[in-house]
C-alpha cells in the first residue's frame, strides 16, 4: 500500500495559511517592541514652545518686534509655568517748542527705540477664562538725536516688569482679550483690549483699543510736577490712545492677525489735529 500522508490534501491549504499567519505574527512582534521602546516623547509631539513677530507702522513711528514663550514642562495651552523673551527696535519723530525766549523756537527730533524683556510667567485657565501673568526685567532705550533736555525718557533704562494677559472665551460667538504690561524702565505702561466675533471657526474680526504711557506722558498730562518736567503744551489722555478694527486667521499651530486704525489727536474735536492712521501686522506659531 502506498504510504499515507499524514495531513489529508484538503487541510494543506488552511495548514498553510495559518502557518503564513503565525509567522507573520511572529515577525511583527519585535518590531511592535521596538516600536514602543523608541516612542516619541512629549516634546516631539506635543507644541511646547511659541514665537511670534511683527510690524507697526503709523505716520511719524514704526516698530518691528519679535519674541518666544516656552513652556518647558508641558504643553504651551496647558496649565504652568514658562519663560519669555521678546526685543524689539523701532524709531519716531515729534518736534516742539525749545526757545528759551517769548520768540518760539519749535525744533523737530529723531529718536531710535529699542527694548528687551525676559520674563518668567504662569498659565491658569478658570472656566472660559484663560490667564497669563509674567515678571521679570525689562530694558528699553531712547536714543533722541539731537539730544532733547526736556525729554525724560531719554537715554537708556533697566526696571523690573509685570504683564497680565487676559482671553475669554464666548463660546462660538466670540471672544475678548486683555494684555497689559508695566515696567519701572522710564515707567512704561501699556494696554490692549480687543473684542472679537467670529466669521467662520478660523476667521474673527472685531474692535481694538490701545494705551499707550510713561514718564514723558505723565509730564505733558501734568500729572508730573517734578522739577524735571518742562511742559511745552498740555496734552489730553486721547493723544495715547488707538482706536481701530482687526482681522484674525488661525489654524492648528499658528495665528496671522491685521489691525489698523486711527490714534492719538485725530479723536480731538478742535484744534488742528489731524488724522494718525496705523497699522499693526503680527504672525504667531506654535511647535
Amino acid at each position: 500500500m502506498p504510504e499515507r500522508s499524514p495531513v489529508p490534501r484538503c487541510a494543506r491549504p488552511r495548514l498553510v495559511l495559518w502557518t503564513a499567519l503565525a509567522a507573520a505574527l511572529l515577525s511583527l512582534t519585535p518590531l511592535s517592541v521596538a516600536a514602543q521602546e523608541t516612542r516619541p516623547s512629549w516634546r516631539d509631539v506635543w507644541k511646547w514652545r511659541e514665537t511670534w513677530s511683527g510690524v507697526d507702522v503709523a505716520r511719524d513711528n514704526w516698530l518691528v518686534y519679535s519674541g518666544i514663550t516656552v513652556a518647558p514642562f508641558g504643553h504651551i495651552h496647558d496649565p504652568g509655568w514658562r519663560v519669555r523673551l521678546a526685543g524689539g527696535y523701532g524709531n519716531y519723530e515729534y518736534s516742539g517748542n525749545r526757545s528759551t525766549t517769548p520768540t518760539p523756537d519749535i525744533q523737530s527730533f529723531s529718536a531710535a527705540t529699542y527694548y528687551g524683556d525676559a520674563l518668567v510667567g504662569y498659565l491658569e485657565r478658570f472656566g472660559p477664562l484663560t490667564a497669563k501673568a509674567f515678571g521679570g526685567l525689562s530694558y528699553i532705550a531712547h536714543d533722541i538725536t539731537p539730544f532733547d533736555p526736556e525729554n525724560l525718557v531719554v537715554g537708556d533704562d533697566i526696571g523690573v516688569k509685570g504683564v497680565l494677559e487676559l482671553w475669554l472665551d464666548i463660546g462660538e460667538i466670540g471672544f475678548a482679550s486683555l494684555d497689559a504690561s508695566w515696567s519701572s524702565a522710564h515707567d512704561t505702561r501699556n494696554a490692549r483690549a480687543r473684542l472679537g466675533a467670529y466669521i467662520t471657526p478660523s476667521i474673527s474680526t472685531g474692535l481694538e483699543g490701545w494705551l499707550n504711557l510713561d514718564n514723558q506722558s505723565d509730564c505733558d498730562l501734568g500729572w508730573d510736577n517734578s522739577v524735571d518736567c518742562y511742559v511745552d503744551e498740555k496734552t489730553h489722555l486721547l493723544d495715547y490712545t488707538r482706536a481701530g478694527l482687526f482681522l484674525r486667521y488661525t489654524w492648528d499651530g499658528g495665528e496671522l492677525s491685521l489691525s489698523g486704525g486711527i490714534s492719538g489727536g485725530s479723536f480731538q474735536t478742535a484744534g488742528d489735529a489731524e488724522p494718525e492712521p496705523y497699522v499693526t501686522l503680527n504672525w504667531l506659531t506654535q511647535f
